[in-house]
């Protein structure tokens, strides 16, 4: 039952279109823009690094251009800044892995970027990930809709050629080291990252093939647990619920009647995203890790 109600409110989902991805390295004032859409065949330019004079480190990344759904994102308090963003590439920026071009419930893709070094005595960056919205015109804009619609699309550091992933950058976080795979020094590093919608909230709980092939985890390993503790410690991020309410925890061995709790709660949370967010722009923030 949990499944058919799911479906019935995704049917109902409009188009939720994508611009603005954007890489910004405060503390050394270099900047990067990317914006992103799937099947955009507009790219020309074949590469682009900003920094300034005297830079540490930048960000860079291929496609120099605007997106082309940049426009209709639109500009400052109303929209998305989209001043200096770049167009998708084949291979990097946001590219959206599946059918459709819709960002939604299922869909899934990857993000590539490179962060490189000028500063001899720099090991590492961290680089944070943020969202940014543009509402459709209307919508009540609550924190509750912008934390849900945070919670729904989700990061890992890989993702195997089965589909399952691994690491999952829970607090929005991670670490680039300027090393290579054999950890040589390096001043270079290039880094994908893999981004999903889980369809439903049993893509978290059963693993591999079982029920369901869009099974996020090939097994009850560390990142599954991680990440069902991560839920259940945030279910505001994943569950339409009253601000006192709260639903039952995420585990291998939960009811079928806990588990259908969650499923409904979680694809409110949906349906709420897809009703109130016309536009979903991802932001990359990077800064020199203390003492290096």
């Amino acid at each position: 039952m949990a499944d058919e109600h799911a479906q019935t409110l995704k049917d109902f989902w409009k188009r939720f279109m994508v611009s603005g991805l954007f890489v910004v390295a405060a503390l050394v004032i270099i900047l990067a823009c990317l914006a992103w859409f799937l099947n955009n065949s507009q790219v020309k330019a074949t590469g682009v690094e900003v920094a300034t004079a005297g830079a540490r480190f930048a960000i860079s990344s291929e496609g120099a251009q605007k997106g082309v759904y940049d426009s209709e994102a639109g500009q400052g308090q109303d929209g998305l800044d989209v001043a200096d963003s770049m167009n998708v590439s084949a291979t990097s920026n946001l590219v959206n892995l599946s059918s459709g071009e819709v960002l939604g419930p299922g869909s899934y893709g990857q993000l590539t970027f490179t962060v490189t070094r000028y500063a001899d005595d720099l090991d590492a960056v961290t680089v944070s990930l943020s969202r940014a919205f543009k509402f459709k015109q209307g919508v009540d804009v609550s924190p509750t809709v912008q934390s849900l619609a945070s919670g729904h699309l989700l990061f890992f550091e890989s993702r195997d050629a089965s589909g399952y992933y691994e690491s999952p950058i829970l607090d929005d976080k991670l670490t680039i080291e300027f090393q290579d795979a054999s950890g040589k020094t390096t001043n270079s590093v290039t880094k994908t990252l893999y981004w999903v919608w889980p369809e439903y909230i049993r893509n978290f709980v059963y693993t591999g093939n079982a029920n369901y092939y869009k099974n996020l985890f090939a097994a009850d390993n560390h990142s599954y647990k991680a990440m069902q503790a991560y839920i259940n410690n945030h279910q505001s991020s994943f569950y339409s619920i009253a601000s006192d309410e709260t639903v039952p925890s995420l585990s291998s061995t939960m009811t079928s009647a806990d588990l259908s709790a969650c499923a409904t709660a979680y694809n409110k949370a949906d349906d709420k995203i897809g009703n109130a967010v016309e536009y979903y722009q991802v932001r990359l923030t990077a800064s020199e890790v203390t003492g290096s």
